[in-house]
C-alpha cells in the first residue's frame, strides 16, 4: 500500500514539474521569438540576406502559438462570467487571425522583393555577409534547444498548444540552417541561392500561415469539431445504461469543448434520476474525452 501511495506521490510531483516546466518554456518561447525576429530583420538587412530576412517570418510563427499557448494557459482557461457566459476561448482564435494577416503581408512583401532581385540579375557582390550566418547559427541552436523542452513538456502534458509550439520552434530550426546554407552557397559564387531561399521559405510560410488562419477563422465561426471526435462523443456516451443519443454536436473555443447531446432514456425515468444522469454524462466527456469541456445534455422520453 505504501508502495503504491509512493508512486502516485511521485507521479504527482513529476506532473507538477512538468506543468511548471510547460509554463516556463511558453514564456520563454515568446521572448526568444521576439529578440529573433527583431535580430533576424535588423541582421538580414545589414547583411543583405534574404533568406535571413524571410526566417524572421517563421520566428513570427513561434511568437503566435508561445502567445495562443500563454492566453491557453492565462485568458481562455478562465470560467464564464456575466459579460461572457460561454467562456474566453475565442481570443486565441484573434490573436491568430490579427498576426496571420500580418505574416502573409510581410510574406507578400519578401516574395515581390526576392522575385525581382532574383530576375533582375544577381551579382556576386550582393552575397550576404558572415554575420548572417552566425546569427543563423546561434538563432538555429536556440529554436532547437527550446523545441526539445516544449516537446518533452507538450507529451508529458499532453497539451495541443505545447506541442504546436515545438513544431513551429522546430521549423524555426530548419529555416536558419537553410539561411546558413544559403549565405555558404552566396558566398563560393551563388549569391542567387540567398534569393531562392527566401523564396521557398515565403512560400512554405504561406502555407502554414494559412492553416492557422484558416483553423482560426473555423473557430470563430463555430465550426464544427472533427468528425471522429463526434463519433467518440456518441459511443462514450452511448455506452451509459438506458441512454440512446439521439443527436451530438460539438465545436471548439479555444481549447475548451463545447458540446450539445440529446439523449432518450425511458419515459418513466424521473426528475432527480434524469439531474443525476445529466452530471453523469457531463463528468463522462470531461473525465474520457476532454477535461476542458462545457457540455449541454437535453434529456428526452424514449420514442
Amino acid at each position: 500500500m505504501d508502495t503504491v501511495s509512493s508512486k502516485a506521490g511521485s507521479s504527482e510531483k513529476q506532473q507538477k514539474r512538468c506543468s511548471r516546466c510547460g509554463k516556463i518554456v511558453i514564456y520563454i518561447g515568446i521572448v526568444e521569438a521576439m529578440i529573433f525576429v527583431v535580430l533576424k530583420v535588423t541582421f538580414g538587412l545589414a547583411s543583405g540576406s534574404r533568406a535571413l530576412v524571410a526566417a524572421s517570418l517563421y520566428s513570427m510563427q513561434d511568437l503566435i502559438s508561445s502567445l495562443v499557448a500563454a492566453i491557453g494557459l492565462k485568458i481562455s482557461g478562465r470560467p464564464p462570467d456575466h459579460n461572457h457566459p460561454y467562456g474566453h476561448g475565442k481570443v486565441e482564435y484573434l490573436v491568430v487571425v490579427l498576426m496571420s494577416v500580418m505574416i502573409l503581408l510581410g510574406v507578400i512583401a519578401l516574395a515581390v522583393t526576392s522575385l525581382a532581385g532574383l530576375f533582375g540579375g544577381v551579382s556576386a557582390a550582393e552575397a550576404p555577409t558572415m554575420m548572417a550566418l552566425w546569427l543563423a547559427l546561434v538563432c538555429g541552436m536556440a529554436c532547437w534547444l527550446l523545441a526539445h523542452f516544449q516537446g518533452c513538456a507538450g507529451k508529458r502534458l499532453n497539451s495541443p498548444a505545447l506541442k504546436s509550439c515545438a513544431t513551429h520552434m522546430h521549423s524555426d530550426y530548419i529555416a536558419s540552417i537553410a539561411v546558413v546554407v544559403s549565405v555558404i552557397g552566396a558566398r563560393l559564387g551563388y549569391p542567387a541561392l540567398d534569393h531562392i531561399v527566401a523564396i521557398v521559405e515565403a512560400v512554405h510560410v504561406v502555407f502554414v500561415s494559412g492553416r492557422m488562419l484558416g483553423s482560426a477563422v473555423n473557430g470563430l465561426m463555430d465550426a464544427a469539431a472533427e468528425p471522429n471526435l463526434i463519433e467518440k462523443l456518441k459511443r462514450l456516451i452511448g455506452e451509459i445504461k438506458s441512454v440512446r443519443v439521439r443527436k451530438a454536436t460539438a465545436g471548439w473555443a479555444g481549447q475548451t469543448l463545447m458540446a450539445r447531446l440529446d439523449v432518450e432514456v425511458p419515459g418513466n425515468m424521473g426528475v432527480k434520476d434524469a439531474d443525476e444522469l445529466r452530471t453523469r454524462i457531463q463528468q463522462t466527456v470531461k473525465t474520457r474525452l476532454c477535461e476542458h469541456s462545457e457540455t449541454l445534455v437535453r434529456i428526452l422520453p424514449a420514442q
